[in-house]
């Protein structure tokens, strides 16, 4: 998936009016104009991507830029501090820094909160409390990754505090860096040796180790990778290490009379920039080496400093609109994201090119006021006593636990909410049996649909994607390998119920909830074989997640020695996976489709020839877009302005439908895609019951509605199997 980006706040400083030398970091005593442009020009790459992320599809990579930013100008502040002072005065720089991004951060946390109170549905408010709540402690990012590892979490619409997940890594540099340079200047002293080489020492230690878990991570766990705070932490530390390089005398001296080279080196560095905010997807593997596009560009930049070659891009920088909006980046940071994931809720539809352009000018406005009003006040005052450290932390302290209080007490409000709106969605969905869900497509139920289920919507659209059914602990997860099974029936019962096997993917246990009302029911008694990403198949499952792949290998071993050992035990094998999944094709791959029915018939064929059924059950239609945002505006006047063409919801040819025609009769197909789609739509919502939970995903909800027509096609296959 594609994420936002965060940025530093660190005053910017230089040398000589004239020409502000690239290297004179230890004398630096006033604004450097190229770092403040640079900050325009990455803060605008975030805000703009965000906007419109078709048009700038790598704009992510602006928080790049400002992780290269932060490094250069806090390792250089603290090495001045130590220089001056003959120690890191720790206190003193956390005190700077809450005094500087606190006020403004939580004001704009708090302002969320409000918005979120007083426009957005209830049924989103636990998760939004959450991630604010996150944010307020700056450990957001930790809680984004863990959520993005979580198969049923990594859905989640996106907050209004999504994007200080940024922030929360850059507040744990600024805890931890300092520490770190304390340490090495400590080490330096007892051997006695210089300094600033013991720091590079020890910072480019850090910062290879960094850069080769980063490498690893984005392999094999991309969603942490682009979250987790060590994977991030080489991007400071090219930033730091170039500080530390260009104060050496030697080199400044010659760097700064390279006026040219400077020059064209400024200009390589905004061309790699902009050649990977054009040319980057989300689906580009990040941060690994592709961050180091946008890193190695913005230390190009900062290299290069302020030349006076005439065709420098350091005139640009200079230029007011871009010194003006570099010095409220921070703040246009905070103000941009909020609006985007909430204006929606106020309006009722989504944002449209002249909304966006109103809301850039509104973020623009506020950040200036913000700036004026609320981030120079407290950094520069002297009142109430904030310049001393123990006051800063007191009044930072007070402030977070007020924003996480009143984050828990929404999610309290939530949580009652919840439990009464899901005690009426069940009292809707049982009272309505009759025409709710598939029962509406039901050709043999002319009374249905009933007008009693106009402008119902189960569940919720704004809770929608909790609704995945339970036995999360039948569930093996994307890393996992474990072959977890569960029965569901009475397995000891009458030795003519059927006893089936239910294998695959996500998209299999979207069906879990139809067969567990079948074994209620006593029909059938079924075990499961679960994994995410993992269809019952030979082919390599989700591209680029290699620790995936290697669970779903091992997973698939383990489940094809336990069927073969249990052949004969099942009357069916019942089979389900996403016929739209990414794959890892040969190079040498002809037709895509052949290839990937040959992987299932390759994984089908050891339990056809040991005599057990193979039943298949086509895939649901895909909407690609997850129908919900629609009908959280939509839904409530007209859910049929969100229903899917049927051309469109089908336009994945599903892979079993040819392996089971190339079997010759030995496997059979389960086809219900009457149930979902008309001739002409595929509807959002059916007989009141929302269908999807997100992109792909069929609600539990609506899953077991199908029970009766799953169970009409399955039974008439396993009498004429066991007729044979």
């Amino acid at each position: 998936m594609s994420l936002p980006a965060g940025l530093s706040t660190t005053t910017v400083t230089s040398g000589t009016p004239s020409t502000p030398p690239a290297g004179a970091v230890a004398q630096a005593t006033r604004v450097r104009p190229e770092i403040q442009g640079l900050r325009a020009i990455a803060v605008m790459l975030v805000v703009l991507y965000h906007l419109w992320p078709k048009r700038l599809t790598g704009g992510y990579i602006g928080v790049d830029v400002f992780f290269v930013i932060s490094g250069f100008l806090i390792t250089a502040h603290l090495m001045r501090d130590a220089e001056r002072h003959g120690r890191v005065r720790l206190g003193q720089f956390w005190a700077r820094r809450a005094r500087r991004l606190l006020p403004a951060s939580l004001l704009v946390l708090v302002t969320s909160l409000v918005a979120t109170y007083v426009w957005v549905p209830v049924a989103l408010w636990q998760q939004y409390a959450r991630e604010i709540g996150a944010a307020g402690v700056y450990v957001l990012n930790w809680v984004l990754a863990a959520d993005s590892v979580d198969y049923l979490a990594a859905d989640n619409t996106a907050s209004p505090a999504l994007h200080y997940w940024s922030l929360s890594v850059e507040e744990q540099f600024y805890l931890v860096w300092p520490l770190l340079i304390a340490l090495a200047l400590w080490l330096a002293l007892r051997g006695r040796r210089r300094p600033t080489a013991v720091v590079a020492g020890v910072l480019g230690v850090l910062t290879a180790a960094s850069f080769l878990w980063s490498l690893h991570l984005t392999e094999t766990s991309p969603a942490r990778a682009y979250f987790v705070t060590p994977v991030r932490a080489w991007q400071f530390g090219a930033g730091a290490l170039l500080a530390l390089l260009l104060a050496a005398p030697a080199l400044e001296r010659r760097w700064d009379g390279a006026v040219r080279t400077r020059a064209a080196v400024s200009w390589i560095g905004l061309a790699a920039i902009a050649w990977g905010a054009v040319s980057f997807t989300a689906a580009t593997p990040f941060p690994g080496t592709a961050a180091l596009v946008p890193v190695l560009g913005a230390g190009a930049v900062i290299a290069a400093g302020s030349s006076a070659a005439p065709w420098s891009p350091a005139r640009m920088l200079a230029l007011r609109p871009a010194q003006l909006l570099g010095d409220i980046s921070y703040s246009t940071y905070l103000w941009h994201w909020p609006p985007i994931v909430i204006l929606p809720f106020v309006l009722g539809h989504a944002l449209d090119a002249k909304t966006k352009l109103v809301l850039l000018a509104v973020v623009l406005v506020l950040a200036w006021a913000t700036k004026r009003w609320v981030e120079d006040p407290v950094r520069t005052t002297n009142r109430f006593g904030l310049r001393r450290p123990s006051v800063t932390f007191g009044a930072m302290l007070v402030a977070m636990v007020l924003v996480v209080a009143s984050c828990a007490a929404m999610t309290h409000r939530a949580d009652v909410e919840a439990s009464r709106a899901l005690a009426e969605e069940q009292q809707i969905s049982q009272s309505r049996a009759e025409c709710f869900g598939a029962a509406s497509m039901d050709p043999t139920r002319p009374q249905c649909p009933t007008a009693a289920l106009a402008g119902v919507v189960v569940p919720d659209p704004s809770r929608v994607s909790g609704d995945s059914g339970s036995h999360k602990e039948c569930w093996v997860v994307s890393e996992d390998s474990d072959l977890t099974s569960c029965t569901f029936g009475d397995a000891k019962g009458d030795p003519a119920v059927p006893h089936i096997a239910l294998v695959g993917d996500s998209h299999a246990r979207a069906w879990l909830p139809a067969f567990v009302e079948l074994a209620d029911q006593h029909k059938i008694v079924v075990d499961t074989y679960l994994k995410a990403s993992c269809a019952w198949s030979t082919t390599v499952a989700v591209a680029g997640d290699a620790a995936g792949q290697k669970g779903c290998r091992i997973w698939r071993t383990a489940l094809e020695k336990k069927l073969l050992s249990d052949a004969g035990q099942y009357d069916a094998i019942v089979t389900a996976g996403f016929s739209a999944a990414k794959l890892v094709y040969p190079a040498d791959v002809g037709d895509r489709a052949v290839y990937r029915a040959d992987g299932l018939l390759a994984a089908w064929t050891p339990l056809l020839d040991a005599g057990d059924p193979v039943i298949a059950l086509r895939d649901n239609p895909i909407p690609g877009t997850d129908p919900n945002e629609c009908l959280r505006t939509e839904g409530a006047k007209d859910a049929s302005a969100c229903d899917i063409s049927r051309e469109h919801a089908l336009e994945f040819p599903d892979p079993q439908v040819d392996a089971v025609e190339r079997t010759g009769g030995r496997a059979h197909l389960v086809d219900l895609t009457d149930m979902y789609c008309t001739q002409t739509t595929c509807p959002a919502v059916i007989g009141g019951a929302n269908v999807y939970r997100d992109r792909h995903h069929v609600t539990a909800t609506y899953s077991a509605t199908l029970a009766p027509y799953l169970w009409k096609q399955l039974s008439g296959i396993l009498a004429d199997v066991a007729a044979r």
